[in-house]
């Protein structure tokens, strides 16, 4: 066995001694003992809806609801919503509420003051943020070992989408850019962008030193002349004229186009595993070409 087999080897060792450890460590806690939680910020919710126990949930925020922004928006209907502000939980027995930078001072301040305690979920710009989100809140909630599990699994699709592009040299790579309403895109530093490196892509962005949340002109995007647009999927329900860039005929010189549900992207979860996987199965058809 080579050095590499067996570092990996120990690695999957040691994750596994971790989540054992976890999974005893949460089972010693009776169901009557985990918190109940309140989450005042949408990303929030969706980790806690994906690891909490239904008991646990106390009140998510109503834009919990929509399913352009939550994939859990049918599981949400099931519980108290609010519209992120301390004064909608003061009657529910809550144990932990999770705020986020959408949350405002005065809130934060208003919980302060009320002795609630709280945990605050950052926005995940990587897939590093992405795992110490998921730890913390299901720490706090007394679900590390579903974390953990899921946080493997995520961690296995990423290696081997990682592992079948790093097979091509990386200036052989294709080009790709993330387009989303009034032309806005992403570029270094996000977790977009790095995502597009685990399916061995190069962000066509970056020709042109754009940042995220960047407008990227039509003229400079067709001069890039990626291989892949990447553009979120329509919602016929919500028609709007920023959508009206992403439709442009002079699109069409793109040779492959794919739509991903905003909900699977706008908060960092490990959903961005399979968000990978697809793009990277649309590798395999531009490099077919």
């Amino acid at each position: 066995m080579g050095n590499f087999a067996v570092d990996q080897f120990l690695a999957w060792v040691t994750v596994g001694l971790l989540v054992a450890s976890a999974a005893s460590a949460s089972a010693a806690v009776p169901d009557n003992q985990k918190p109940r939680v309140a989450s005042l910020n949408l990303c929030a919710d969706t980790l806690l809806l994906q690891y909490a126990d239904p008991d646990q949930i106390a009140s998510v925020t109503w834009l919990s609801l929509d399913s352009n922004l939550s994939p859990y928006a049918q599981k949400s209907k099931s519980f108290h919503h609010n519209k992120g502000r301390a004064e909608d939980i003061l009657r529910l027995k809550v144990d932990l509420v999770l705020t986020g930078a959408s949350t405002s001072p005065t809130t934060v301040a208003m919980l302060k003051r009320l002795s609630l305690p709280t945990l605050r979920i950052e926005d995940a710009n990587s897939i590093e943020e992405i795992s110490s989100n998921v730890r913390r809140l299901t720490r706090a909630i007394h679900q590390l070992p579903r974390g953990e599990q899921s946080l493997q699994q995520m961690t296995r699709t990423l290696n081997a989408v990682k592992n079948n592009s790093r097979q091509t040299p990386r200036a052989h790579w294709p080009y790709a850019v993330f387009m989303q309403p009034n032309g806005l895109t992403v570029g270094p530093g996000s977790l977009s962008d790095e995502l597009l490196s685990y399916a061995g892509f190069r962000n066509a962005a970056n020709l042109h030193g754009l940042q995220t949340y960047q407008r990227f002109p039509l003229e400079g995007l067709l001069r890039s002349n990626p291989d892949l647009i990447l553009v979120p999927k329509n919602q016929q329900q919500y028609p709007a004229q920023a959508q009206q860039l992403l439709e442009h005929p002079a699109l069409s010189r793109v040779s492959h186009r794919h739509e991903i549900a905003p909900a699977d992207l706008i908060c960092g979860t490990t959903r961005v595993a399979d968000v990978t996987a697809q793009i990277a199965a649309k590798r395999n058809q531009v490099t077919n070409l």
